[in-house]
């Protein structure tokens, strides 16, 4: 009977359940196994999955961006992507190591702020090849900050790169690309809330014998206002083959050779007056001898002009061209 409740207990029991102040079972224990029911027409992707047109930005960023660096920096450089993510803004910043070269990036006209991050190791083997270096991990990065030197060196390189990204954007979006300032620190680089969802596209970038890290991050609110743009796969293929296409047709139109046709005047008779036409009869036109002609190319009239001749040849001097609606 040491299970059995008093009334008095049943009693304060009850009263908490109606005040809310004792949790009840809702529904049934779930149980393992369980088959579920699931709508495939919801738009659950990952964001930067329903914008197929960043993979092809990133294609022509990578081939553009793998000459540039290994120009400036004097050593082959390999760009290749290493994931592309949508994550909350908050956890990409505690995902980042320190130091790194934290670069804040204004895309006009787009609205808001882009961040192009190099990781500590990347920004010293870059700095290594400049200088003729082997690239290895000798620097403690702890505690770290990077030299005047080292810092130019960083502008350089990010100027670059954007220089690369504004070029690869610009098939699907034309940008204005800059870089605001740079900082170290994630907590300085707060480009979007903690809680604002990001495409963070990581490349791994291959610098002699060491192989480190650079991340474009984009706040999904910044890119909103195209995201049509990027939702088209072959947007920008599509615009470069119909220019070539369009350029092709106009050039091969202006060889065309045409028959133009000038019509002195029209005039109705009878079938017994055509059976009847013999030499040296005259029918009046509907045409006065200074009114304007009609100068047609096909079946279609185009020009106006007035008739007379030159070197010998009767000429059609054309004066008003003929538009239509």
């Amino acid at each position: 009977m040491a299970n059995v409740l008093s009334q008095e207990e049943v009693d304060s029991l009850l009263g908490g359940i109606g005040e809310g102040k004792v949790e009840t079972e809702t529904g049934a224990p779930e149980i393992e196994g369980f088959i579920k029911s699931y709508d495939f027409s919801k738009k659950n992707l990952p964001v930067h999955l329903r914008l197929p047109a960043l993979g092809m930005i990133n294609e022509r960023f990578i081939n553009l961006v793998n000459e540039s660096l290994s120009t400036s920096v004097g050593s082959v450089i390999d760009v290749s992507v290493a994931e592309i993510d949508s994550v909350k803004f908050g956890d990409f910043c505690r995902s980042l190591p320190v130091p790194a070269s934290l670069n804040i990036l204004k895309m006009e006209p787009l609205r808001g702020f882009a961040l192009l991050v190099f990781e500590g190791w990347l920004v010293f083997a870059f700095v290594d090849a400049v200088f003729g270096g082997k690239c290895a991990r000798h620097v403690k990065l702890e505690g770290k900050s990077f030299t005047a030197i080292e810092g130019k060196i960083i502008s350089r390189i990010v100027n670059i790169v954007l220089g690369d990204l504004q070029k690869a954007w610009s098939d699907i979006h034309e940008l204005k690309m800059t870089c605001m300032r740079s900082e170290i620190d994630p907590q300085f680089a707060g480009i979007a809330k903690p809680n604002d969802m990001i495409i963070a596209t990581k490349f791994n970038v291959n610098v002699g014998n060491f192989t480190g890290g650079m991340t474009v991050c984009l706040p999904y609110v910044m890119i909103e206002p195209i995201r049509k743009k990027l939702c088209d796969n072959y947007k920008g293929e599509k615009l470069e083959i119909d220019q070539t296409w369009r350029r092709h047709i106009e050039s091969k139109i202006q060889e065309l050779a045409v028959n133009l046709r000038c019509t002195l005047g029209t005039l109705k008779i009878t079938g017994r007056e055509l059976l009847e036409m013999k030499t040296d009869d005259v029918f009046l036109m509907n045409q006065k001898i200074d009114d304007p002609v009609l100068v047609s190319v096909g079946n279609t009239a185009k020009f106006r002009g007035f008739l007379g001749s030159t070197n010998n040849k009767k000429a059609v001097k054309i004066s008003e061209r003929i538009t239509t609606e």
